[in-house]
Formats: structure tokens, C-alpha cells, sequence
């Protein structure tokens, strides 16, 4: 027989068994009113973005702090981006970071207010032409003076070697701790004008991707801290430094050729990958000899690990380095010593600067040669290839430079150098498998390789 329920005047003490039906109505009343504050708390909400934990709400929505960061940016810096699968990428905890056009699409259509975003404060500025933003660059760029540069033209064999010692590791903690944060990671840097060219953006960007470089490169927070301050030269190249190189700048390569407007434009994949395979050499070579560039030295071929290639007299004075044999020679050799005059020293000399060192690259790019490019991929190479030379134009104004048309034929000059010695180093990258140094990475050589 079912116990029976009845309403309870307020003195009117009734068994509590005798108000509910049953013993399990009684436990989930009993459930819900012992909840404590804390219980209640501690449950928290999920964002309606990705699904992840919501810390409250951000631009109008109740949003995770990922969430809520990426939008930031994106809206901040004024970013774009294409999705390649037609804009159905999942969006949730797990792949939110997978496709960033799907996920800024996904916090648009939740109610993500752009409005609500606040611009950087800067501080009054004057900043209302592409030729400010060059000297706003021009001067970060002293301030932030990473580099040893010596003060001789083959540069000094002395401080720039010296080992590093524990004591330095110390001092560097000792005195620099409140450094740190900038050291490993760079500042968010706020926007560049809108108004100024690719290449201006380019060269806005380099720095940052300097620092992210060598952080890659480095394989210790001791060598991290210890860089920062003593960027001198470090040891002996050794073929091993190719591998190292490789893994570091073809992240760093693919980041680059992504920014590229005309890039998304390219319809096949395989156009993509045929480019980036026929490029991959030459970013590695140039970069390694703007760094030498940059350091100041002529006398020898400076990795952007800042290990070096002294050509013609390593190969007597290190031969425990040089046990590669072929490659060694072919590294320390006569061509090494052709590099530097055909290129290193003609750069040094007109003072190449990092919109054109930016310009180069980008003309090496659109111009691989016969890789078996599809007609749009070709159409769409000719034209970014002009682009490129426009905005050249467009840098040189910003930059105030009279003589452009010098300027132009010396760089263009460099290009059958660089083809040359692209060959060069191709030579002696195929060289590396067959030492027994590359066990983990032969297939992602031998795709980059197969370009060429």
C-alpha cells in the first residue's frame, strides 16, 4: 500500500517518510538540498566557442581564456585566414587550434563582439604615412642590438670563440632574471600600419622570427639565457649542422610562404608542395648568409646556429671534425671560398637590407624553374613574381633610397649566383643519408630533395 502525501500545517510535525512516495524520492530531495556553496562553485560552465572550461565572459559570450585570446588577436592584429576544407573543421577542445579560420568564424557566429575589443594603447603617434612605420622599425632595430659585430672586416678570432662557462650561466641569472620573459618568448608586437606594403610587413615580422629561430635552435635553457648575451661564434660546422638547420627552417620556411597573399591562391596542393620543395635550399642558404652578413664577416660562412665554415683552412687544423670526407671537403673547399665572393661580399658591400634580403626570397620562390607547376599554379606564380618587384619599389619609397635602380640590378645580379651555389649545397645535403646521421629524419630530406 502507497504511503500517502498530505500538505503540513507549520507546527505540524509529520514522519518524513509519510510526505514522499518513495525512499528514492526522498534521497534525490535530500541530494539536491545538501549541496554546499562550495559544490556549487566549484561547477563550472563550459565555453560556448570550443567546450572547454569558461573562466567568465569575454566580448559579450561566456568564453574560455584560449578562446578569448585568439579572438583578441585576431581581431587586434587584423588577421585573415583561409580554411581548406570549405569551413567545416571541427571547433572543440580537442581541434580548436586545428583550423584558425573555422574557430574566428565559430566566435563571430556565438556573439563575439569585435567592438568590445580594445585597441593597443600606444601613446599619441605621428604615425600617418608607410615611411614612419620604416623608421619606427629602423629604430627597434638598433635598440635591440643582439648581435656581436666585430669590428674588424674578417672579424676578431678571439672573444667571439671563447667557450661558454658556468660562471656566465650564473651571472646571466643573477642579473638579467626579469629579462627572461622577453628572452624565450618575444612580445606580442602591436600591429603594423595598415597603410604599408608586403614587404614592410615582412620586415616588421623578421625580428620576431629571429628570436623564435634561435630558441629552436638551442637545446638548453642555459644556451637560451647565454645567447641572448653572447651571440659570438660558437664551434666548427659540421655536415651534422644541416640536419639541425634543416629541422629548424623548414617550420620556419612553411610559417613564411603561408603569409604570402598569392600562396592561398594557389588551387592544387601539389602546386604548394612543389614550390616549397624547389625553395627549400635556397631559404636555407640565404638565410645563412644574410645572418653571416649580419655578424659582419667575409672571411667565412656563419650558420644561423652561429657554428661556422672557415674555407681552405679547417680541413688541416680540424680534422677530427672532418671525418665526413667528400662532404667535408666539399664544405671546407674551394666552393665555400666561391660563395663568399660571389655572394657574402657583394651583400656586405651594397649593405643589403631586410626588405631586399625579403625580396629575394620572394622572387626565388615564384621562380622555381620547371617543377611541373599546373597553368594556374604557373599564372599565379608569374604574377606574385611582379608583385614582388612592385613592392620592392614601394619599400624603397618608404625607405627613402634615391638610387633604386641600382639598387635593383645589384640585386638581381645575386640571383644566378644563388642558383649556382644552390646546386652546390644540394650536392652536399644528398651526401648526408649515406653517413648514418640522419636515421629518423631520411624521408623528410628525401621530400625536399626530390624538388630540386
Amino acid at each position: 500500500m502507497a504511503r500517502w502525501v498530505r500538505w503540513a500545517a507549520p507546527n505540524d510535525r509529520l514522519p518524513v517518510c509519510r510526505l514522499f512516495n518513495s525512499r528514492q524520492q526522498l534521497m534525490s530531495v535530500l541530494s539536491r538540498i545538501e549541496r554546499t556553496p562550495l559544490e556549487v562553485l566549484s561547477q563550472t560552465e563550459q565555453c560556448v566557442v570550443c567546450g572547454d572550461s569558461a573562466d567568465g565572459f569575454h566580448y559579450g559570450v561566456r568564453s574560455c581564456r584560449g578562446c578569448n585570446a585568439f579572438f583578441r588577436r585576431a581581431v587586434t592584429y587584423d588577421q585573415r585566414f583561409v580554411c581548406r576544407r570549405g569551413g567545416h573543421c571541427p571547433v572543440d577542445r580537442t581541434a580548436r587550434c586545428a583550423c584558425r579560420a573555422c574557430r574566428l568564424a565559430k566566435c563571430i557566429a556565438v556573439g563575439m563582439d569585435k567592438k568590445a575589443v580594445q585597441s593597443k594603447r600606444d601613446g599619441p603617434t605621428n604615425e600617418h604615412s608607410p615611411g614612419a612605420f620604416y623608421s619606427t622599425y629602423s629604430a627597434g632595430k638598433q635598440r635591440r642590438n643582439v648581435f656581436y659585430i666585430p669590428k674588424h672586416e674578417n672579424g676578431p678570432e678571439s672573444s667571439a670563440l671563447r667557450p661558454h662557462s658556468t660562471s656566465t650561466f650564473n651571472s646571466v641569472l643573477t642579473h638579467n632574471l626579469y629579462d627572461t620573459e622577453n628572452l624565450v618568448l618575444p612580445n606580442a608586437p602591436s600591429s603594423p600600419l595598415a597603410s604599408v606594403g608586403l614587404i614592410a610587413r615582412q620586415c616588421y615580422e623578421y625580428e620576431d622570427q629571429k628570436k623564435r629561430r634561435r630558441a629552436m635552435l638551442c637545446r638548453s635553457l642555459e644556451e637560451i639565457l647565454i645567447n641572448e648575451y653572447d651571440p659570438g661564434l660558437r664551434r666548427i660546422a659540421t655536415v651534422e649542422d644541416y640536419v639541425d638547420l634543416f629541422h629548424v627552417q623548414m617550420v620556419l620556411m612553411f610559417e613564411w610562404a603561408e603569409k604570402l597573399p598569392e600562396f592561398c591562391l594557389l588551387l592544387d596542393p601539389m602546386d604548394k608542395a612543389r614550390l616549397l620543395r624547389a625553395f627549400s635550399l635556397h631559404y636555407l642558404l640565404l638565410d645563412n648568409l644574410f645572418h653571416t652578413m649580419e655578424l659582419g664577416f667575409e672571411d667565412r660562412i656563419v650558420f644561423v646556429n652561429n657554428n661556422y665554415v672557415k674555407p681552405l683552412e679547417s680541413c688541416e687544423e680540424n680534422k677530427g671534425l672532418l671525418t665526413e670526407g667528400a662532404a667535408g671537403l666539399m664544405m671546407y673547399g674551394a666552393e665555400a671560398r666561391a660563395v663568399l665572393e660571389d655572394l657574402v661580399i657583394p651583400m656586405k658591400r651594397m649593405g643589403l637590407k631586410v626588405g631586399e634580403m625579403m625580396t629575394l626570397r620572394m622572387i626565388m620562390f615564384w621562380n622555381p624553374g620547371n617543377v611541373g607547376l599546373t597553368l594556374s599554379g604557373i599564372e599565379v606564380a608569374r604574377t606574385a613574381s611582379n608583385n614582388a618587384v612592385k613592392e620592392l619599389h614601394r619599400y624603397f619609397e618608404g625607405e627613402g633610397i634615391a638610387d633604386v635602380e641600382h639598387r635593383i640590378g645589384s640585386l638581381l645580379l645575386l640571383l644566378p649566383a644563388f642558383a649556382k651555389h644552390v646546386h652546390y649545397l644540394y650536392e652536399i645535403v644528398k651526401l648526408v643519408p649515406s653517413l648514418g646521421k640522419m636515421n629518423e629524419c631520411d624521408s623528410f630530406v628525401d621530400v625536399f630533395l626530390n624538388g630540386l
